[in-house]
């Protein structure tokens, strides 16, 4: 009796195919899912036909009821897998909390920072301003005391041709002019009433003081001379004046108040230092430590540190 094909049930040829699990017998082709000449190189001990192939991989279907303990541990279970992932959910909340937290940190971070920036530009810009200003206070500084110098040396250059005498007696009707003369004769200078312009007394706050006496003289040339032979001699007021006092006559050049006070300050700082000669001369002060010195120049209190 000839075999019939497992799938279509028509008889097989004398070739077909036969499954090495259950011996079903197939047509080449689509019964079998092989061609004639795969099937001669196949390992026929091995090969399976489809409908054997899918028993083997569907599962025996297991009619057993579940119990009620089953289903509880099967869900327990579930809700254990599933708690870390409800964990990662929280977990998730919690980041994007802190993402905000972040964010706004972030802002306001970059507001102080912007903040320092404009704070850090206008304390530049002031400091500028400041350099400025002070750059102009000093260049005003340096004017006021430039112009304050020329117009000390200006004062003091109008008393050029003036000799200030101190220690003479005021006397009653005197004529001072007649006593410039018999100074003139005590210190050996040339004496001529016409080289006097003007001659007078200026008033003192100090009532143990006599007046001090200004002559004016009609040259410089003829002032300086007065000046160098004051040497020659000490001369007390009584052998000029014809008065009682025996004080020292002294004559000096017109300082203006600020020469008197800046030469009166240069011998305070000067003599501790061992200056020993100080004076006034050509709109300036001179200072020496010795006759063969040279001397040091002072116009202000800023050259004192000239005399080391």
């Amino acid at each position: 009796m000839p075999y019939v094909c497992t799938v279509c049930n028509d008889g097989l040829p004398y070739d077909f195919v036969t499954c090495a699990s259950k011996g079903c017998k197939l047509h080449f082709g689509p019964c079998s899912g092989i061609q004639e000449a795969s099937w001669r190189k196949t390992d026929k001990t091995k090969w399976k036909c489809l409908a054997c192939r899918k028993d083997k991989q569907t599962p025996p279907e297991d009619n057993k009821p579940v119990s009620g303990d089953e289903l509880r541990e099967f869900m327990n279970l579930i809700n254990q897998k599933l708690k870390p992932i409800e964990q990662i959910s929280e977990m998730n909340d919690t980041i994007k909390e802190l993402k905000k937290s972040v964010d706004f940190m972030s802002e306001q971070y970059d507001g102080v920072v912007t903040r320092l920036e404009e704070l850090e530009e206008q304390k530049n810009v002031q400091k500028t301003q400041l350099q400025n200003l002070q750059s102009m206070v000093e260049e005003r500084d340096a004017l006021i005391s430039n112009l304050q110098e020329r117009i000390r040396e200006n004062e003091q250059y109008a008393r050029n041709r003036n000799i200030e005498i101190s220690g003479l007696e005021e006397v009653k009707g005197e004529d001072l002019k007649e006593i410039m003369k018999n100074i003139a004769q005590k210190i050996k200078v040339d004496y001529n009433e016409d080289d006097i312009d003007v001659i007078h007394r200026i008033p003192t706050k100090r009532s143990n003081e006599h007046p001090k006496v200004i002559a004016q003289f009609t040259t410089r040339r003829t002032r300086n001379q007065w000046l160098k032979c004051k040497k020659n001699a000490l001369v007390a007021s009584s052998e000029v004046t014809g008065g009682q006092a025996f004080s020292t006559v002294y004559l000096n050049t017109h300082l203006t108040p600020e020469w008197k006070h800046l030469l009166w300050a240069a011998k305070q700082y000067g003599r501790p230092k061992g200056y020993k000669i100080i004076w006034f001369q050509d709109n300036k002060i001179n200072a020496k430590k010795d006759v063969t010195d040279r001397p040091v120049f002072i116009r202000s209190e800023k050259d004192f540190e000239k005399m080391k």
